[in-house]
């Protein structure tokens, strides 16, 4: 069955089958006339650059592609307090792994077929490498993956120098301040940061 290729805020369609087991070197960067659509997504103030640089490559033992890539932004997110623009910039990395689906399909249900009941029941998030994305028509977006390790890089509670909040509590460290969650992403970040402490 064909997918249609859905244009997001960002997108920039590579051919997975131009992908071999050299490194092949990509610099994606988004264009201005896109900057407003994504900080409408994102809740952002406003974007003065976002790129990154990225390289992919063809495992030579399962034919996954892995992505590898760093994102460097500046930007302006909304004060939680104030809502005045606070100025940002994001350096940060990150990878991700994609197969074809018929081939993602099968390695998941091989592997999930060699376990017992009770090794599924107490079976951990499985890695990136273990639990590949799908490619689509034979296209990996990269703009699009920017745009989702972007946003789980940005400041979930970003506050102006001297903001507070009316009733003296600055402990925003803990629960998000009611209506803080702007960017779609920032709830999953908290999560992902109380997990993380659960397992150490």
């Amino acid at each position: 069955m064909s997918h249609e290729l859905v244009e997001q805020e960002f997108s920039y369609f590579v051919d997975a089958s131009e992908i071999g087991y050299k490194p092949v070197k990509i610099n994606v960067s988004l264009p201005d006339e896109d900057k407003r659509r994504l900080c409408l997504r994102l809740g952002l103030h406003s974007i003065d650059n976002l790129s990154a640089d990225i390289v992919l490559e063809r495992n030579s033992v399962n034919k996954f592609i892995l992505v590898k890539g760093k994102i460097i932004a500046e930007i302006y997110q909304k004060c939680v307090v104030t809502t005045e623009p606070v100025p940002e910039i994001i350096e940060d990395n990150f990878e991700a792994w994609f197969a074809e689906p018929n081939q993602a399909v099968s390695f998941i249900k091989a592997r999930r077929e060699r376990m017992s009941r009770k090794e599924k029941s107490d079976q951990p998030v499985m890695e990136d490498s273990d639990d590949p994305e799908a490619i689509i028509d034979g296209n990996i977006d990269l703009g699009e993956l920017v745009v989702q390790h972007f946003s789980l890089s940005l400041l979930p509670y970003p506050r102006a120098d001297g903001a507070s909040f009316d009733n003296g509590d600055d402990n925003t460290l803990g629960a998000a301040p009611e209506g803080a969650y702007d960017n779609p992403f920032a709830a999953l970040k908290d999560w992902k940061a109380g997990e993380s402490k659960k397992d150490k």
